[in-house]
């Protein structure tokens, strides 16, 4: 029985590395989230899809890792940015949105890395 709570013991540990690593992985995204808004604001559409991959990745090993918040934050942005179009001059409006959006979803790394510590 040991041995198998061992190896439980061992499990958790693991996950808890790779949770660590995604979550700090995340907070470099936002650097790449907020270049991307830049890019949008140049006029650059096709910002939009880099945005949306970059938050696609984020809701499923968020999910997949049990930071549902996060994944759901994750979700709202690239449901934003997928919904606007890829060609033709950024809305403005939009744009302020989408940074709303990417705010709310760093916040909530922040949050996830303050309370691992």
């Amino acid at each position: 029985m040991n041995n198998l709570a061992d190896k439980q013991a061992a499990m958790r540990d693991k996950i808890a590395v790779l949770a660590d690593r995604f979550l700090r992985r995340c907070a470099n995204d936002m650097t790449s989230g907020r270049e991307l808004l830049g890019e949008l604001e140049r006029g650059n559409a096709g910002a939009y899809k880099d945005m949306e991959h970059l938050a696609h990745r984020i809701v499923g090993t968020g999910a997949s890792l049990g930071f549902q918040s996060l994944s759901a934050k994750a979700v709202t942005v690239e449901r934003f940015a997928e919904a606007q179009p890829a060609t033709g001059a950024p809305d403005p409006q939009a744009i302020a949105r989408l940074r709303e959006f990417l705010s709310l979803l760093e916040s909530e790394i922040e949050q996830l890395l303050q309370a691992r510590r």
